[in-house]
């Protein structure tokens, strides 16, 4: 049988003018193509924001982009794709297959009320896909991501020594999530709910972030700027593809039980029934003044630990410390948790091994989700991963968009949830 073709394409552009970036990433997109796009993958830095901003830089990408295709995506804080590694510009995929059915759902206020949202945006997926009469189907779930909320007198620490600040903190985290939508993404909540209810689709998530600094961020729905949503890519195709998450973390010796948690299960409290920040600093050999606002990221940034979550290992970093308690980016569950240990060696391999698990596919393209630890922790060494990645999909395209949470879901292997991972499908033909 004659494989129909697939014409996919990659652009970018590094232009600092907002709408000029906009027109240049559609234009060096789109033109690699004979037929118009079936979707439009859009991926930006928040630089823009200050250089025109998003509204000048999506009307310049419509200048270009024929009307009416499906377009998502949202801010990262870098991104790898053919040409090279990022941490400023702007990149987009387009694809275009006649034997393709493409929907875009999304659902608003993820922060406030994730249920609510999830529930939006699947039934637009499975509204706009029930009549396809194709049986492969994947979902690119882009969720927008941790907003660090300023507290009155204490602006946005990420570690608070006071016993009294905490406890206020800790009260002032819950109001700000429900109110302003200012804490964590809930994107590991998210992609639970997404994989209960669409079981039979193949899942990459990611969220979309700002430079680091956690102060916002934004979605890209069509021709819409969306905050504290989630926009989802749905695809059903006789492509044949794939998702899989790694990691290169490995536990260590330090081992110990998570005895108390909060009501939310996100802050853990006691470790070893005894107070969690004291106790993990004893248990690491760490005396009690190492962790401050100048070390914590440092030296946190090196020392994940493994939780568990319904069974399964969920290897985070701890992004903040309140007084005696940790507070995690994702629901955990009480039990025996560990330290673990990872290097710039161990990241490397784990891309490779990613890439090693596709070969049986004849990629046709790739979108893969990481996250911004492994941007700090490799430095100059991303130049490594984008050439394993070349390696593997030689001239066709690909784009890894950095998060900050991130994750996958196959039918086959469950729900994969993990900081500092890669998290890649590829879409191809069987060899």
């Amino acid at each position: 049988m004659v494989e129909k073709k697939v014409e996919t394409a990659v652009g970018m552009s590094r232009k600092w003018d907002a709408r000029e970036a906009g027109k240049e990433v559609a234009r060096s997109t789109i033109e690699k193509l004979d037929a118009p796009p079936d979707f439009f993958l859009l991926f930006s830095t928040i630089h823009y924001k200050k250089h025109g901003g998003f509204k000048e830089f999506l009307s310049g990408v419509w200048d270009v982009l024929p009307e009416s295709t499906p377009l998502a995506g949202g801010t990262t804080a870098g991104f790898i794709n053919n040409y090279g590694c990022y941490s400023r510009g702007a990149t987009a995929m387009a694809v275009s297959y006649s034997n393709m059915d493409v929907v875009i759902g999304f659902g608003k206020n993820t922060k406030r009320n994730p249920k609510n949202a999830v529930k939006q945006s699947v039934n637009m997926i499975q509204e706009g896909l029930k009549n396809s009469e194709y049986k492969n189907k994947f979902l690119l779930n882009l969720i927008s991501g941790p907003e660090i909320p300023s507290m009155p007198g204490l602006g946005r620490k990420k570690i608070i020594k006071s016993g009294l600040i905490s406890k206020f903190a800790m009260q002032a985290f819950g109001i700000s999530q429900s109110l302003l939508q200012k804490g964590v993404g809930r994107e590991d909540e998210i992609l639970e709910m997404m994989a209960k209810k669409l079981p039979d689709y193949h899942i990459v998530m990611g969220t979309l972030v700002d430079d680091e600094r956690g102060l916002g961020n934004y979605q890209f729905l069509n021709d819409k700027i969306l905050t504290n949503s989630t926009i989802n890519l749905g695809i059903a195709t006789d492509l044949n593809f794939d998702v899989c998450t790694t990691h290169g973390m490995k536990e260590t010796d330090i081992k110990f039980e998570i005895t108390k948690l909060s009501k939310n299960k996100r802050i853990v409290h006691q470790l070893n029934n005894k107070p969690a920040v004291p106790e993990l600093c004893r248990l690491l050999g760490w005396p009690d003044d190492l962790l401050n606002d100048k070390t914590m990221y440092k030296t946190i940034l090196y020392y994940p630990i493994s939780l568990k979550r319904h069974g399964r290992e969920v290897p985070v970093v701890m992004p903040f410390i309140l007084k005696n308690s940790i507070m995690m980016p994702c629901i955990v569950d009480e039990g025996i948790s560990s330290t673990l240990t990872m290097s710039g060696n161990s990241l490397l391999r784990a891309m490779e091994k990613n890439l090693s698990y596709f070969g049986n596919i004849r990629p046709e393209f790739g979108v893969i989700s990481s996250c911004t630890t492994i941007l700090e922790t490799l430095g100059l060494n991303m130049h490594s991963v984008r050439d394993s990645m070349l390696n593997y999909f030689k001239e066709k395209p690909f784009i890894m968009f950095v998060c900050a949470g991130e994750g996958s879901y196959s039918p086959t292997k469950n729900i994969t949830y993990a900081n500092m991972s890669f998290n890649t499908a590829v879409f191809g033909h069987n060899y």
